[in-house]
């Protein structure tokens, strides 16, 4: 059975990897068609979805339960990176060599 967003929310606040699995299930292709639309190159979009992934675990606190939907708030997100990936093309580059 597929966790709603409020399951996968609580998950990732709890620090549960079960939690970073569903997100990636449930959200990995529709998150990187929102970067591959600024970021084409497939390698660097997959760069910065991992970065996506990572902003979420990190900032899930910041995540205004209720006020907006988590999809939304994820597609912000990942948005923000991918448009400051592709103006700062070296921030995509140093990632690869890390």
């Amino acid at each position: 059975m597929k966790p709603t967003d409020d399951e996968i929310v609580r998950l990732i606040r709890s620090q549960s990897k079960d939690g970073v699995e569903e997100l990636f299930d449930a959200y990995a292709t529709f998150l990187l068609l929102v970067i591959i639309r600024i970021v084409p190159q497939k390698d660097k979009a997959e760069i910065v979805l991992e970065r996506t992934f990572q902003k979420i675990w990190n900032s899930i606190d910041q995540y205004p339960l209720h006020h907006q939907s988590f999809l939304a708030w994820m597609r912000v997100l990942a948005r923000d990176l991918a448009n400051e990936a592709a103006l700062n093309k070296n921030s995509i580059t140093t990632a690869e060599n890390d």
